[in-house]
């Protein structure tokens, strides 16, 4: 085994240039923002979802994803703990005005929401790079009271690597043609001019390894028989990564109309019908701007000014 010792100037300039996210802000700040954002999704959904039932869970769902996604991005660490107490904290009734969300949730509701979380998490690694989902997916880890992390060791989740449903490839091209039809053949083709392997690494590893779901296996846990993330949050999820990033608007703008496209595919529950109606789209960016103000601050304007639509 090789010992190897960094020297003092070494680890100076490993130390430069802000090696470590910033601190988060406050967990009332973040409540804050989290209660004001949920209850837009709430209320402005309302015409789709009331009168289907209501679907308070759904709609939680929904923001979980947005929230989940945003937060991982700007990579603060800090904020995936407030962020599970928060919605570990919100029971299925607790989404009206003046609600309390003081009450913890069930043990079995708690794991379905951090492995909500944490599928989340994994999904922005193609988008916003494997370190952050590292940092803040161990974070949240760290959050988890000891019962909820044996739970969910436990939980029989479908898992990439062993759905025999269908390959990784399949999965993947349908997925990429999905969000890019009419323009995935052309889109597929750019991008293998831009390197030859280009186009398998997106359909392969992005979008069937990560992006898409897996299917369930015969002994996966009923709660997990269907995706954790549907198609149309997957797109939720990859314009709040976008958005967040900023500097990417061409992929930006492309995802946007993957979310808009998934409004004619079916298989939504109500608040994912609206959610993908321009109406829709707008929550989602509005909500990432309100998270990313609270984080980074309301002066921080290089994201919108950078990723127009």
């Amino acid at each position: 085994m090789v010992n190897v010792k960094l020297s003092p100037t070494l680890k100076q300039l490993v130390s430069l240039r802000s090696p470590l996210p910033p601190p988060g802000p406050s967990a009332a700040a973040l409540n804050k923002v989290f209660t004001q954002t949920l209850g837009d999704l709430r209320s402005s959904s309302k015409s789709f979802v009331q009168p289907n039932g209501g679907d308070s869970e759904g709609v939680l769902k929904s923001w979980i994803v947005v929230a989940t996604a945003t937060l991982l991005t700007t990579n603060s660490p800090s904020t995936m703990g407030p962020l599970y107490h928060f919605v570990t904290r919100t029971s299925d009734h607790a989404l009206g005005p003046g609600s309390s969300t003081d009450a913890s949730v069930p043990l079995q509701k708690k794991v379905e929401r951090v492995a909500l979380m944490r599928e989340a998490g994994l999904k922005c690694a193609v988008l916003t790079g494997i370190p952050k989902v590292i940092n803040n997916l161990g974070a949240l880890r760290e959050a988890l009271e000891n019962d909820v992390k044996v739970e969910l060791d436990a939980s029989k989740l479908p898992r990439r690597e062993v759905s025999s449903q269908k390959t990784t490839r399949e999965r993947g091209a349908e997925l990429f043609e999905l969000i890019y039809s009419p323009h995935s053949e052309k889109l597929l083709s750019k991008l293998g001019r831009s390197h030859p392997d280009f186009p398998g690494f997106i359909i392969e590893h992005a979008y069937g390894g990560v992006l898409s779901n897996p299917s369930p296996e015969p002994n996966s846990s009923p709660s997990f028989d269907t995706p954790l993330i549907s198609r149309t949050l997957t797109s939720a999820l990859a314009v709040a990564c976008l958005r967040t990033q900023g500097g990417v608007g061409p992929q930006l703008t492309s995802h946007v109309f993957g979310l808009l496209k998934a409004h004619h595919q079916g298989n939504q529950t109500p608040v994912e019908q609206w959610i993908s109606t321009e109406e829709g789209a707008e929550w989602v960016l509005g909500a990432v701007d309100q998270l990313c103000d609270v984080v980074r601050g309301p002066g921080d304007t290089a994201l919108q000014d950078s990723a127009r639509l």
